[in-house]
């Protein structure tokens, strides 16, 4: 079942419908967490909590403005793995002075924050891209085989190897440009 057959048994009040869309994006997402956290102890709470909030923000979720679910899971993810960065951050339960070497896990810490500002910049890039270029370049990120991808789409295994290396060139373009740009 396609996502959006989903989001709209989940507006129109199935509760079941739901429970299939986490089964679907739980692993991805606790993956996804994970390598912008580095925290698995906090793993399958921010997951917990990122689906929390989609399910109450589903009603305003808008698939016609073009943005696939799952983009708009993974940011809402990101988000929370940002707030819970920055938390971590500021809650120092052992006097700093007492703490050898802090630099280190301070710079993990920022150094996730910046992999997460990319994510964010890449997510923009991806809104950017036309179709079909998006779609498969989405499939790939999901880890859809080329395979999967070709019998979904109704295309050859060329089309979308093809679609995919352009994808990819018009992100490092697009990215380039937002660079420059300052964005």
């Amino acid at each position: 079942m396609e996502d959006i057959e989903i989001i709209k048994r989940i507006q129109r009040g199935d509760i079941e419908a739901y429970a299939v869309l986490v089964e679907k994006y739980h692993r991805q997402l606790l993956n996804f967490i994970y390598r912008i956290t580095g925290d698995e102890k906090s793993v399958e709470d921010i997951g917990q909590e990122v689906f929390l909030s989609v399910y109450q923000s589903l009603q305003r979720f808008d698939a016609s403005r073009g943005t696939p679910f799952s983009a708009w899971l993974f940011i809402i993810a990101r988000n929370r793995c940002i707030s819970q960065i920055r938390d971590r951050r500021g809650k120092a339960t052992i006097p700093i002075d007492d703490i050898p070497d802090m630099p280190a896990p301070l710079q993990s810490a920022e150094l996730r924050l910046i992999e997460a500002e990319r994510q964010q910049a890449l997510l923009r890039a991806l809104d950017q891209l036309p179709e079909p270029y998006k779609s498969t370049i989405l499939g790939s990120l999901r880890g859809d085989s080329i395979e999967r991808m070709a019998r979904v789409e109704g295309v050859s295994l060329g089309t979308v190897k093809s679609r995919l290396f352009r994808a990819r060139e018009k992100i490092k373009m697009i990215l380039g440009n937002m660079r420059r740009q300052g964005i």
